[in-house]
């Protein structure tokens, strides 16, 4: 299990966290592995309030964020990982696929 925190400066934003001087977005995330050659991942990230259903007469505001699902194998020098995630908003979901493929440079003892 991990979980992150990115600070910025930059004024208040809209994330979990947020004041004049600094905005704090968490990420959180979970990994499975099976003798270093399967992975299981999820998260949740980008947490938001957002108008509830595009609802602009009402004004009401609800937490928001972005779930993710992920898998990847590793053979040899060779990682190749898939992740499924919403693009945060519950309601009409967006979804997207991110392949990623990794050559692990070095000698076998460094990965």
């Amino acid at each position: 299990m991990e979980g992150d925190l990115d600070f910025t400066f930059d004024g208040k934003r809209n994330t979990l966290i947020r004041s004049n001087l600094t905005s704090v977005d968490p990420h959180i995330g979970l990994e499975a592995q099976i003798k270093d050659a399967f992975f299981i991942r999820a998260g949740l990230t980008n947490f938001q309030k957002a108008l509830k259903d595009g609802d602009t007469t009402n004004q009401k505001r609800v937490w928001i964020y972005q779930p993710s699902l992920g898998a990847g194998f590793k053979v040899s020098n060779i990682v190749i990982d898939y992740a499924f995630s919403n693009l945060a908003n519950q309601s009409n979901p967006l979804y997207t696929h991110i392949f990623s493929l990794k050559i692990l440079f070095g000698t076998k003892s460094e990965y």
